[in-house]
């Protein structure tokens, strides 16, 4: 009886790790990650790849596909930065996540090509105070610049489409204006929390939506600029934020 207990009890186990094996996908992964931005691994969830493909200089890049690559590593020290434009042959597409996290660098320039800089790309970088935002940049990760008290200024480009949460809080961000776009209609929670010396924003008419808490923290005397009849008029109006209202053209 002992024995045949056993081998129910060792088929039972065999099985249940086959199942655990089959659903997965960890193989399956490991053979595709080189050639995608991120990957499904069969259960709902994406990794996103880090670990480069190669270095160039003082950086290291993953591949997205033959024409474009993703700035994943910074090994370098200087204080003032030039991400690549292109290296072997591919474009510098996205800003990888925490590239230049709690780094010493104090300006960052980046290419034209990037379209994409992802989460906590520049977070804690205490002594940061300028980087350029590229004309062609469609998304900006959440916390991307979180905590970079010293970046006093920022311009938006229009071809934004997202700015995630906490992309510039905390910031020392004095003022900025959010670019007339139709892709970027909504100011996310939080996008700009606890920026202690923004005093102004101003808000195009193609703005429709921004969460209750997007300029929570924000200065004493913060206010929103915003045109007549627009959204961000009702919003400062129902929020008690200081308002000026601009004449349509």
């Amino acid at each position: 009886m002992k024995k045949i207990v056993t081998a129910i009890l060792a088929l039972a186990l065999c099985a249940s790790v086959a199942v655990a094996t089959a659903g997965c996908g960890c193989e399956k992964d490991k053979k595709t990650a080189k050639s995608t931005t991120s990957t499904s691994n069969g259960q709902g969830y994406k990794i996103e790849p880090t670990n480069p493909d190669f270095e160039e200089g003082e950086f290291g890049f993953y591949r997205l596909n033959d024409k474009e690559v993703k700035v994943t590593v910074y090994n370098g020290t200087a204080k003032n930065v030039e991400v690549p434009k292109t290296v072997n042959g591919a474009n510098v597409t996205v800003i990888g996540a925490n590239l230049f996290q709690g780094k010493d660098v104090e300006s960052v320039k980046i290419p034209e090509t990037v379209t994409e800089i992802q989460k906590h790309a520049f977070s804690s970088c205490q002594n940061l105070t300028s980087v350029n935002l590229p004309k062609g940049l469609k998304v900006i990760g959440e916390n991307a610049f979180w905590n970079c008290k010293k970046l006093t200024k920022i311009e938006l480009p229009a071809t934004l489409k997202k700015v995630e949460w906490y992309a510039f809080s905390a910031t020392g961000i004095s003022s900025v204006t959010i670019p007339e776009s139709d892709t970027f209609v909504t100011l996310n929670e939080r996008v700009f929390f606890q920026c202690s010396n923004l005093k102004e924003v101003t808000l195009p008419l193609t703005i429709t939506k921004i969460a209750d808490d997007t300029f929570a923290e924000c200065a004493a005397d913060f206010k929103i600029k915003a045109y007549t009849g627009s959204y961000g008029v009702s919003y400062a109006q129902s929020h008690n934020i200081a308002l000026e209202e601009l004449p349509r053209k």
